[in-house]
């Protein structure tokens, strides 16, 4: 972690790329509470970025404005080189290019701290400059706002991007306020086309915030359903990126969390009732995968968080599998050449609503098969499977659908 501190001023908010310094007040907003004055802290993280072509994302960060009035993707992209209009104060001058990927993973840069009034802070916005922002590929190219291919932003000048608070900032007199900023750089850019190299990207900001305490670290986390309910993920109450209608078989978005207090519920459909049994024990630094299942009667929903802490083999991946039936017998999973015999277990004798250890399995198309535990009778084949070099995966196999008798099983990626 980067920190930089400022004796003259001083503001926190969590952003995956930014370093704010700066002071204001205004005193014209209805939610300044007009008792003195306290600290923000801006801190910027990032969401892991899972396009592997690419080296760098460097977005140049002019500033970061605050405002007592909520403001959406409008009001957040108006008079963006007037910092006083609308209402807005600055609360950070990073004014500077910083490569989001090198905040992923719980990492985070705090910047210089900033007074402001005390209030309620509803509306908060990050100024960009395109013009000298930049996503370098792994083959050296760069792209840019006027290269060919290019980046495509959503104007050539200074843009304001909305954030989005999953609460207000609350600022007291006297005291610091540390607000985590995650620019979720996986959502953000969208390939044009079928490839990078050839079409480029559009820049389409996903950028979230929340309040942390001074001493918080982050743990990065997905949901992943093998239900056959819609699931949603949220934070304090506001759902998180693509954590919202979570079909059987898909996952959010890797989340960065404060670690200490992660304040995530899972809902079902459109209730608002958080799903009981969901309170996981993260640890700062880590990523994690949390499974819903089935649980043992009929509609439940139960919960793993599972740790995706393992380094493969050189070339190859990490593969580990999680049972979300209720089978009353193990599985045993083989991954092999395409077609070939099922030799010896890859993992053996998995059972209902546990996790086997990761194993290194070779990089590149293998076929994945799934038998009883000590059978060689196939009872699911999932054929032609690709695991990437390098990373972690984990194999859900899950209950049959409805009206079924066959078992379903699916492959979900490690943040």
């Amino acid at each position: 972690m980067i920190r930089l501190h400022s004796l003259a001023c001083s503001v926190v908010a969590a952003v995956p790329l930014f370093v704010l310094a700066a002071c204001g007040s205004d005193s014209a907003n209805s939610n300044i509470t007009g008792s003195g004055a306290g600290n923000v802290v801006v801190q910027l993280t990032d969401a892991p970025f899972s396009t592997d072509s690419v080296k760098s994302v460097n977005v140049f960060v002019v500033r970061v404005d605050a405002r007592t009035t909520a403001a959406d993707s409008a009001a957040a992209d108006q008079n963006v080189d007037n910092a006083s209009a609308g209402g807005w104060q600055t609360i950070a001058t990073p004014n500077a290019a910083i490569d989001l990927l090198t905040l992923q993973h719980g990492a985070v840069e705090t910047f210089d701290k900033t007074t402001i009034a005390a209030g309620t802070y509803d509306g908060l916005r990050l100024i960009i400059d395109p013009t000298q922002s930049s996503v370098t590929l792994k083959n050296g190219q760069v792209l840019t706002s006027s290269s060919s291919p290019s980046v495509t932003f959503p104007s050539a000048a200074h843009s304001g991007i909305k954030v989005n608070l999953a609460q207000p900032l609350v600022v007291t007199a006297g005291g610091t306020t540390t607000l985590l900023v995650d620019f979720d750089v996986n959502n953000s850019f969208v390939m044009r086309g079928n490839s990078i190299n050839q079409n480029g990207l559009l820049f389409k900001p996903v950028v979230n915030a929340t309040i942390t305490s001074g001493a918080s670290v982050l743990a990065t986390l997905d949901l992943v359903n093998a239900t056959d309910a819609s699931l949603n993920l949220l934070q304090n109450g506001t759902v998180l990126a693509n954590g919202s209608n979570l079909g059987f078989g898909t996952s959010s978005s890797c989340t960065n969390v404060p670690a200490a207090s992660s304040g995530l519920t899972i809902t079902e459909g459109s209730s608002t009732t958080a799903l009981t049994g969901f309170s996981p024990t993260l640890a700062a630094g880590t990523s994690y995968t949390v499974v819903a299942f089935p649980g043992a009667t009929a509609g439940s929903v139960q919960f793993a968080t599972l740790s995706n802490t393992f380094t493969p083999a050189s070339g190859q991946t990490g593969l580990r599998v999680f049972n979300a039936t209720n089978s009353a017998t193990g599985f045993d999973v083989f991954v092999t050449p395409l077609n070939a015999v099922l030799g010896t277990a890859t993992t053996t004798n998995v059972a209902a609503g546990a996790s086997s250890s990761f194993v290194s399995v070779p990089a590149g198309t293998s076929e994945i098969r799934l038998t009883s535990t000590g059978s060689t009778s196939v009872l699911l084949d999932l054929q032609s499977q690709t695991f990437t070099a390098g990373k972690n995966m984990t194999l859900v196999i899950a209950p049959a659908a409805a009206g079924s008798s066959a078992l379903r099983a699916f492959l979900v990626p490690g943040c």
